[in-house]
């Protein structure tokens, strides 16, 4: 029941940031906090505008501090590169009655309009998600329900690739028609149809909810736990070549408290999301945004990492200097 709240929740958000997408190529980056302090009837939201060119990040951490109760996300995407990355954080604490909320999330949605070449009437393509997020702080003990009220975290991270296009249907016939069965419908015949359409899709969900459950129980939806879930989804298809193939992909990643005295959870996505694209050898692809689709990056040093490495190096020459000197 809650995770069906959530994910009508996440449909409204996807149709409140999303309504000037059009059928052609656009992408937009959503991102959001709310905090709320019941104790001190302290109620913040910080939702800024949804970014839709230009620079598609959060521009740092977008907060809501409501006392004792916090939410904090950071949020980056490159669309043209199929990248989306995410931190996203709640914390609670210091209460005696189960009555605050924390809530933050980032999303990215791209459609785009791609149209295949090659030598013949098909091309083979390979489709690639890749995901790296790492959950923590769920899970918490058994405690009094507070005025009947809902007690649950959540934290979630998804992502999902359609692929829709038509084709000619060979069996169609113009002079077929429509049987009109009264209270039982319509019923048309596949001879009808002058196109036939087809869907592909692609998708990896990480989703879990700890939720008090009965007077004191606990009980938990999802399958994932406190830990970091990385790997890659792989698509494989025969694309028709002169047609038009439409696209939809979105990439989420939320966490949030509701109703909780103590709560520290967090989803990190910073090494996460990434959306390739690879055509077989004579084949390519246009895309009405531009965007390449070239799926995860090879590794390169963590800024820390490549920070420490240069000032490993610049001790090393110091000595052999001193070395020198001394010699």
């Amino acid at each position: 029941m809650i995770k069906t709240q959530t994910q009508n929740r996440l449909a409204l958000v996807s149709l409140l940031c999303c309504s000037a997408l059009s059928a052609q190529a656009s992408a937009t980056l959503a991102f959001g906090s709310s905090a709320e302090n019941q104790a001190t009837q302290q109620f913040v939201y910080s939702f800024p505008d949804a970014v839709s060119s230009g620079n598609f990040s959060s521009q740092g951490p977008v907060t809501a501090v409501a006392g004792g109760v916090s939410a904090s996300v950071n949020a980056w995407a490159d669309p043209s590169t199929g990248m989306f990355k995410s931190i996203a954080q709640v914390k609670m604490s210091g209460f005696t009655e189960q009555t605050n909320i924390a809530d933050t999330y980032s999303r990215l949605d791209v459609n785009d309009l791609l149209r295949f070449e090659g030598t013949g009437s098909s091309v083979a393509v390979t489709w690639t998600l890749s995901y790296d997020t790492v959950f923590a702080g769920l899970g918490f003990e058994a405690f009094a329900r507070v005025g009947g009220l809902s007690h649950f975290m959540q934290a979630s991270s998804f992502r999902n690739l359609s692929l829709s296009y038509e084709i000619a249907n060979p069996s169609y016939d113009p002079g077929a028609t429509c049987t009109d069965f009264g209270s039982d419908g319509m019923y048309c015949p596949p001879e009808t149809q002058q196109f036939i359409t087809h869907q592909e899709f692609l998708s990896k969900e990480l989703f879990r909810e700890v939720a008090l459950g009965g007077p004191n129980g606990i009980y938990t939806n999802g399958e994932e736990d406190n830990g970091r879930y990385t790997g890659q989804l792989t698509l494989s298809l025969l694309l028709p070549t002169q047609t038009d193939i439409r696209l939809s992909y979105t990439a989420y990643n939320g966490v949030r408290c509701f109703h909780l005295a103590n709560c520290d959870l967090s989803s990190d996505a910073s090494h996460s999301d990434y959306l390739g694209l690879q055509v077989s050898p004579g084949g390519s692809f246009h895309s009405d945004s531009g965007y390449q689709y070239l799926g995860l990056a090879a590794a390169v040093p963590e800024p820390s990492s490549a920070l420490l490495a240069s000032l490993g190096l610049v001790g090393l020459l110091a000595w052999r200097r001193r070395e020198k000197q001394q010699g």
